[in-house]
């Protein structure tokens, strides 16, 4: 299965095997039930996160309680790459959003690696511009788009990550609770009830129990573009 996860994994895909066969000699491999927090025990530990099955949420939560989710990372993704510094705060906590597993890959085990052969680094430095790409594009969403919008564009967002979760359906089927999303958007529940229920009925989406349906992502994605 570690072999498989990290043949699989997004940065390290493309690796040479004998590079993810070191790896593998310090990777240890973890289930953890549905909301179990990752790293509980050291939250500070430096460690590369590697989803095999089920669904990563980072999130963090302010003084007052309010929590915000930054991400949600499916099977072949990895994080936390800010990891692979030493000397950048850990704001963020990282749980299991569903039942889930991971691979835990000590960072300086992976920087061994890299620096065993340099170019490797470039796939890092690729990987995390994506990641700022999407970040300053959802930083804008967030600024400048309707909530209507920025509603669409996050569920637009999670398509690709849950279009291969293996559900049997030709529409991608989002597991994710209203309270979920309000959380990743800084709105409320009402607020969210309200713009859901106006994309079911532009048949945009459907929805059931936590679980919420594209039907026409066509559309979803006009309104999330707000033409």
């Amino acid at each position: 299965m570690l072999e498989r996860a990290l043949r699989w994994n997004e940065l390290f895909s493309r690796w040479p095997d004998a590079r993810r066969a070191d790896l593998m000699k310090s990777a240890r491999l973890e289930r953890y039930s549905r909301r179990t927090q990752v790293l509980a025990h050291d939250r500070h530990r430096r460690e590369l996160l590697v989803v095999v099955s089920g669904c990563l949420e980072i999130s963090s939560m302010s003084t007052h309680g309010r929590k915000y989710v930054n991400a949600l990372l499916g099977p072949g993704q990895v994080a936390p790459l800010v990891r692979l510094l030493d000397d950048v705060p850990l704001a963020y906590d990282y749980h299991a959003h569903e039942d889930s597993v991971i691979v835990h890959l000590p960072c300086d085990a992976v920087i061994a690696v890299l620096d065993a052969e340099p170019i490797l680094w470039r796939d890092v430095a690729k990987l995390g511009l994506q990641r700022q790409r999407l970040s300053i594009v959802l930083l804008q969403n967030q600024m400048l788009n309707s909530i209507r919008g920025r509603v669409a564009a996050t569920l637009m967002s999670l398509i690709h990550f849950y279009s291969g979760q293996g559900d049997g359906d030709a529409t991608p089927l989002v597991r994710l609770s209203q309270n979920d999303l309000a959380a990743m958007l800084g709105l409320s529940r009402q607020t969210i009830n309200k713009e859901l229920g106006r994309l079911v009925e532009e048949g945009a989406i459907d929805m059931s129990y936590k679980r919420i349906r594209i039907v026409d992502a066509e559309r979803l994605a006009r309104i999330a573009a707000g033409t």
